[in-house]
């Protein structure tokens, strides 16, 4: 769930939220935006931005008035399609407004003439995994975690068992034939219906905190800026890059890399004309453009559940395998989050901070 900034802020665009907002994920640009918008991919639901808004312009998500809904497209548009966003909103404000209180220089947003050209997208099929849980919404009331139904094979199972009972002791004949009949029945069916109910307890452990390590998640004084977690993440991805999908290579001179931080330069787009992803880094084989490796560096702030539904889920696709790099001690607690977030076609690693750079520890946890 992420906060939504809504009709009110039109024409005002107050930054007193921008200044309280722990990881920067309100943004907007002078001259050319009538409001502010809430990144749903960033924001952290820690509500600081609500109070801070003069005019009462942000809910969450699921609080938002109903003549306010389209609101909700609107800010997670503007950090795709930026004049889409604006058109829905109503164009460039009046020359003639007062301007708005400038931005601080570390988090301005870059002038329209010094923005760089849009990214290239390509083309790729989205996963047809369904999600191990799914959110529903209860009126006005917040999302809750809604499971799908059962597997078909623990329903399967469980008539297979009964029917190997009914023929052990109802079915006429020998009855000691009967029964070792009934009886092998009984026990394939039964080893099917344990094999879907491991699964279904897998998935019951990793929808809920482990119990582990707590001194990591220990409550603490202090808190990384989110100046120096971008710029952590940004010398992992570039190291991550360089060693490990360092690509063209002598075995494959047909692969090409793209790094997406902190600048984007290639997008995955699902659908053709669909939504667009910018995975920290992309590689492709050429001729074709065909999408071969999908990586996402996280630090350990944005290891979170709400990441793995909101970002990695959505880098999820059948044609390339998703890898996903945690810092090291988190590759167990990310791993029950891919699996509750019903990614399939990914892998967890582990990175570690060394002299020379960034090491991949782990190869798959």
């Amino acid at each position: 769930m992420a906060f939504v900034i809504t009709q009110p802020c039109i024409d005002t665009t107050d930054q007193a939220c921008v200044e309280v907002c722990p990881v920067d994920c309100i943004h907007f640009e002078q001259g050319a935006d009538r409001m502010l918008y809430i990144n749903p991919a960033e924001c952290i639901d820690c509500g600081a931005c609500q109070p801070a808004c003069p005019v009462q312009a942000i809910f969450p998500e699921p609080d938002v008035p109903g003549e306010m809904q389209k609101f909700i497209g609107i800010n997670a548009a503007w950090y795709s399609d930026r004049a889409s966003a604006r058109a829905q909103v109503g164009g460039a404000p009046a020359g003639d407004g007062a301007p708005a209180a400038p931005r601080p220089a570390a988090a301005a947003p870059k002038p329209a003439e010094e923005e760089a050209p849009a990214p290239t997208a390509v083309v790729a099929a989205r996963s047809s995994q369904v999600s191990a849980f799914e959110d529903e919404h209860h009126g006005t009331t917040p999302v809750v975690a809604k499971y799908n139904q059962p597997s078909p094979l623990a329903v399967i199972s469980v008539f297979g068992i009964i029917a190997g009972a009914m023929i052990a002791f109802m079915v006429p004949g020998p009855r000691t034939v009967m029964m070792g009949v009934g009886g092998v029945i009984s026990l394939v069916f039964l080893g099917g219906f344990l094999q879907s109910q491991i699964r279904d307890l897998s998935l019951f452990a990793a929808t809920h905190p482990r119990n582990r390590e707590a001194w990591r998640h220990a409550p603490t004084i202090w808190r990384r800026g989110e100046e120096s977690r971008r710029y952590l993440q940004q010398k992992a991805v570039e190291s991550l890059a360089a060693t490990r999908f360092g690509f063209p290579t002598v075995e494959h001179p047909d692969y090409r890399t793209y790094v997406n931080v902190p600048t984007p330069t290639m997008a995955l787009e699902f659908g053709g004309g669909g939504t667009k992803v910018y995975p920290d880094i992309l590689v492709l084989q050429y001729p074709g453009n065909y999408p071969v490796m999908v990586a996402q560096v996280e630090t350990g702030e944005t290891v979170t559940r709400d990441q793995a539904v909101r970002v990695w889920k959505q880098l999820e696709t059948d044609q390339a395998p998703l890898y996903i790099y945690v810092p090291s001690g988190y590759g167990t607690v990310a791993k029950d989050y891919v699996k509750a977030a019903g990614i399939t076609h990914a892998e967890v690693r582990t990175f570690a901070r060394m002299p020379e750079g960034v090491g991949d520890l782990v190869h798959e946890v």
